[in-house]
């Protein structure tokens, strides 16, 4: 029962504040709000209430930005896939949302923070991109939604993260157009490892570590199939071999159990074929070409010969389908032309099954007798 002269759990005190006293299950709590106004003291007592429910469910009032993320590496520590990306996007968002208790987080808030990555006030912090800035917001959400379905927090306070749009990939890439002559001036410039590492890029879509480390007993027994030995998959999925690049492979000396050794049985680094390929991609009007986006090139040629989502994402040896066609750049095409060509030959078919009545574009106007109504006889 409420105690005498409080309405609806508020009473005002001599001095004019507001004292409380409410029963939450079976705690009962009672005390004073340090303020005069009765709205203000009525939000403060619905606050209570609320922290009251919450703590009899077992959930966390206080928790913070910084425990979540914590709560969340914690629990998740034993699978390290995204371990890095995740510290990473942690580190940034933790001087600035750490202490903010998760339940008070606001869009506002995100919004600031998201402003001090695309934009740092200190001259000696880099700017980052806005797929970077995505990528930290992500994990941000990954952490909250992690300890509302752990009963850690009762509910996620942003429905919707405000993520920075990201604007159109303007980074180079080949057409199949491209590839004769890239590949002309690959052969000037670099030498047969370079020229076999280039095309195991564009013609395979492999990675530049993957090329630089072609194993000889990785073809089949046929030379159609290749399967790379390392993969961020862990899978050693194969990958069809073009008739181009194993002439290039079977022009090679074998050494070794590696197709491109390099000096005293070594393996080339990383960046081996960068020069080459900025340098033919110059030579050929695509200047910022590099090694990686000869790997987006093979994905936009295939894409454009018609090889759908999912063939796509085999060739590349992603999980999903969403990171393939991050690979993928729009090529410029008339639709009219490309429905055309496709349905053509489906006309085709049926005129000769079918003739084809009435063909208005062949039909003289001046030779229409506009006394005939079509029954072959004239009308009065």
């Amino acid at each position: 029962m409420a105690q005498s002269g409080y309405k609806n759990g508020l009473k005002k005190t001599p001095k004019g504040f507001w004292s409380y006293n409410i029963r939450v299950g079976r705690k009962t709590k009672t005390g004073t709000f340090a303020t005069t106004r009765l709205e203000t003291a009525r939000k403060l007592l619905d606050q209570l209430r609320d922290d009251l429910l919450r703590q009899q469910e077992g959930l966390e009032i206080k928790l913070t930005v910084g425990e979540a993320m914590d709560y969340w590496l914690e629990s998740r520590y034993s699978n390290a896939k995204h371990l890095n990306r995740a510290i990473y996007a942690f580190d940034r968002a933790r001087p600035v949302l750490g202490q903010v208790q998760v339940r008070r987080l606001t869009q506002a808030e995100i919004i600031a923070f998201k402003r001090t990555l695309l934009e740092p006030d200190d001259p000696d912090r880099r700017p980052l991109a806005p797929t970077t800035v995505n990528i930290v917001l992500r994990y941000l959400a990954v952490a909250i939604n992690w300890a509302v379905k752990n009963k850690k927090i009762a509910e996620n306070p942003l429905k919707q993260m405000p993520y920075e749009p990201v604007p159109e990939d303007n980074r180079p890439f080949l057409v199949r157009d491209d590839v004769i002559p890239f590949l002309m001036k690959v052969d000037a410039l670099g030498n047969a490892h370079h020229q076999v590492a280039i095309r195991a890029m564009l013609l395979m879509g492999l990675r530049e570590s993957e090329a630089l480390r072609l194993r000889w007993d990785g073809f089949t027994g046929d030379w159609a199939f290749y399967a790379p030995a390392r993969a961020k998959n862990g899978k050693a999925q194969p990958v069809p071999v073009p008739a181009e690049v194993l002439r290039a492979v079977r022009a090679l000396p074998q050494e070794s159990e590696w197709v491109l050794p390099g000096r005293a049985r070594s393996l080339h680094l990383k960046g081996y074929t960068r020069k080459v390929v900025e340098e033919a991609g110059v030579e050929i009007g695509k200047p910022g070409l590099t090694p990686h986006r000869l790997r987006a090139s093979c994905a936009t040629i295939h894409a454009a010969m018609g090889v759908n989502a999912f063939q796509i994402r085999d060739l590349l040896r992603h999980e999903r389908i969403a990171t393939s066609q991050k690979y993928v750049n729009k090529v410029p095409c008339n639709l009219q032309v490309v429905v055309r060509t496709t349905f053509d030959g489906i006309t085709e078919m049926f005129t000769e099954v079918v003739p084809i009545i009435g063909k208005p574009n062949t039909v003289d106007a001046n030779q229409i007798d506009p006394t005939n109504d079509g029954t072959g006889e004239p009308t009065r």
